[in-house]
Parts: C-alpha cells; structure tokens; sequence
C-alpha cells in the first residue's frame, strides 16, 4: 500500500455509529458543536485544551490528581533510595570550580540525576495508562474513579514501557552518533551531529502520541508509533511543537515559583526541597500527558473525524 503523506493510516473495518447523544448531558457551545464532556466534540483551540485540562482535573480528581500524587511520592521515595544505595551521599555544593568541573562532586549530581528521571519515566507510566483511560471518557461526560482507571489501565503497562524502550533507544542512538561524529572529526563533526539534532526533536515531537495510541486504539509499539507519526504529519507537525513548547515553559516557571516559595518557608531544606518536587511532579505530570491526550483526540478529529473515539468511549 502506497504511503499517503497527507493522511494517517485508518483503522479498518467499517464506519461505526455513534452512540446517541442524552438530551441531558449535552450542549453546544458558541460554534454549535456538540459538548458531552470536557471539550466540544470538534478540533480544539488553544483555550479548549486549558478549559478542558481544568474540567478533567475537577471531575476526575480522584483519578487523576491522586493517581499523579502516588506516582510522585512513589518516584521521589525511589530516587532516595536507590541513590543511597548506589551513590550515598549526594553532594549539593557547586560543580563547577573556576572553568574545570570537578567530576567527584558531579559524578554522584549526574548519578542521582539519572536515576531520578528512570524511577520518574518507569512509574509515570501508570499515570500515562490512567490519564489516557480517564480524559476519552470524559470528553464524551463520563467520570471515572480511580479503580475503575487502574483497572483499565493495568493492560497497557507492558506496552507502554517496551514502546518507551524503544523510544529511549531510537533517540539515544541518534544522540550516541553525533556525539561520536563530533568527537571523531572535531568542527565536521559539527556538520553531521546537527542533522542528527533535527533528527531527535522531530522524532521526539511525531512520537506524541504513542502513549494515548497504546490505551485508546490498542496497538502495539511499533504500530502506535507508526500510527503517531502519520496522525501528526497530518494534523501539523509545528503546531504540535509549539504548543508542546509553550506548555513546557508555563509549568517550568509555575515549577519555578514553588520551589523558590518552599525554599523561603523551609530555609532550604531537604524536607522542603522533597516537598516541592513532589507536589510540582504530580502537577505537571499529570498536565502534560492531559494536554498530550486531548492533542491526541483533536488531532484524530482532524484528520479522521470523532466518530470512533465516540463509539469507543459510548
């Protein structure tokens, strides 16, 4: 089959029906589309994804919010531990002396660094299943609380950390290459590891929706990551980049103010710097992949219609 650049892949079968639509429970807003849920059964615009993050979080607050607190405090416990266990004490003193880095202080910095981003990417994977169980739902009004989420969810686990593997080794091959291009040929290096560059940030950005395509559509590693690919090619490349971007920059001054304001009351101290990253990561964690699911469904919207997730979540 010859691949279509401008429209993703469709799942086959025939053309489902949607459910029918509660007098009750529906309403239209001001362009006339229907609204069960949280968002308005169209393609969405910047204010949606707030509207809709803030209805999610409120209606489903259990699900969401408590599910993204355990797997903060889960993921900070973790980190200390393994880090006493392998690396002991973590130093919290400059790493940079003068121009020369002195690597016995880093090394345990860049050591507990990463084990803080495993035991976070690992156990985010459970809010990643339950977010993309909860928000499908609750565009359509349906809540769900936090057992039916995790039983759900449970399923796709596996999925979702091979499809995270393979992420981490597709990007992390690419990255392995520049880094020995620029290692080997000095300034031409240059000239292939920034290819190379492009190469991450575009895959980083048509991998989006992997996840929400592993618990929504069931599919495989490869075949949600294939699926992801053609869905943003379709939908818009660099406006998913943009609102990817912007996203990250208000959570990172919102992450921002909390760690300074926790700092102050706790004059800087571990309690309190443990406080903050925990309250910040379940708050942002559980924002982003919102955002990445309801990105998702209108860019599905876009390019294929709501028809599907409709019948899915009636």
């Amino acid at each position: 089959m010859t691949d279509r650049p401008d429209q993703p892949e469709q799942p086959s079968g025939p053309e489902p029906t949607p459910p029918p639509v509660h007098p009750s429970r529906s309403r239209t807003d001001h362009t006339g589309a229907i609204q069960l849920g949280i968002v308005p059964l169209r393609p969405l615009s910047l204010p949606d994804f707030v509207g809709g993050t803030v209805s999610a979080l409120r209606r489903n607050a259990g699900a969401l919010l408590g599910v993204a607190l355990a797997v903060a405090v889960g993921a900070e416990l973790l980190r200390l531990l393994l880090s006493t266990l392998f690396i002991g004490d973590v130093p919290t003193t400059e790493v940079v002396t003068g121009t020369a880095i002195d690597w016995d202080v880093a090394g345990p910095i860049l050591g507990d660094l990463g084990i803080g981003l495993a035991t976070n990417a690992v156990l985010g994977l459970v809010l990643a299943a339950v977010v993309n169980v909860v928000i499908p739902r609750a565009v359509f009004g349906h809540t769900t609380g936090i057992r039916q989420a995790l039983r759900e969810s449970a399923p796709h686990l596996g999925r979702l950390l091979v499809t995270m593997l393979v992420v981490v080794v597709i990007l992390g091959g690419i990255a392995a290459v520049a880094v020995l291009a620029m290692a080997a040929a000095g300034g031409a290096g240059v000239l292939i590891a920034l290819p190379l560059l492009v190469a991450i940030i575009y895959l980083s950005i048509a991998f989006s929706f992997a996840r929400a395509l592993i618990v929504v559509e069931g599919l495989g590693p490869a075949a949600a990551l294939d699926r992801s690919r053609h869905l943003v090619r379709a939908g818009g490349w660099w406006r998913l980049a943009g609102i990817t971007v912007l996203l990250n920059l208000v959570l990172g001054m919102f992450g921002l103010v909390i760690t300074t304001l926790f700092d102050r009351v706790s004059n800087a101290s571990a309690l309190g710097e443990i406080l903050a990253v925990i309250i910040m990561g379940s708050i942002s964690g559980v924002v982003i992949i919102i955002f990445e699911c309801l990105l998702y469904i209108d860019y599905r919207a876009r390019a294929e219609g709501i028809e599907g997730l409709w019948l899915k979540a009636g």
